[in-house]
């Protein structure tokens, strides 16, 4: 029977979040012209035609990303990585519903991507100290 665990499975959420929200800016090139090029790349310029659907699943990747940093925060308990995701999330989204701020969004999801790698070490720590072998 394979190792399978509900805190592991939920404690993907923001790593999903994260890289889906990149990924998503990278299929917009009109929007962001850094990711573009690496949309390009990866071969997801057949997506430029739904634009305007990618920037709202973006907010909403952007929004599972913070639902997954709370998630992880029950877990680990530490409130660095959690603050850091509610002001990357506000950055993004601020952001996209301004007047498209490059600056703000890039920020944002370069803090959402920190922070997914972040919760991943705090678990695996809380994890390792917590464990009553």
């Amino acid at each position: 029977m394979p190792y399978y665990s509900t805190e592991m499975a939920v404690n993907v959420l923001d790593k999903v979040g994260s890289i889906g929200a990149v990924l998503a800016g990278a299929a917009v090139p009109c929007c962001f012209p850094f990711l573009s090029l690496f949309g390009s790349i990866f071969g997801l310029s057949f997506l430029a035609p739904y634009e305007s659907v990618l920037m709202y699943a973006l907010q909403g990747l952007v929004l599972l990303a913070l639902v997954g940093s709370f998630i992880a925060f029950r877990g680990h308990r530490k409130a660095s990585p959690l603050v850091l995701s509610v002001v990357s999330t506000a950055a993004v989204l601020y952001g996209i519903n301004t007047d498209l701020n490059i600056y703000y969004i890039y920020g944002g999801m370069i803090g959402l991507l920190v922070v997914a790698v972040w919760n991943s070490t705090e678990s695996r720590r809380c994890a390792d100290l917590c464990d009553p072998k």
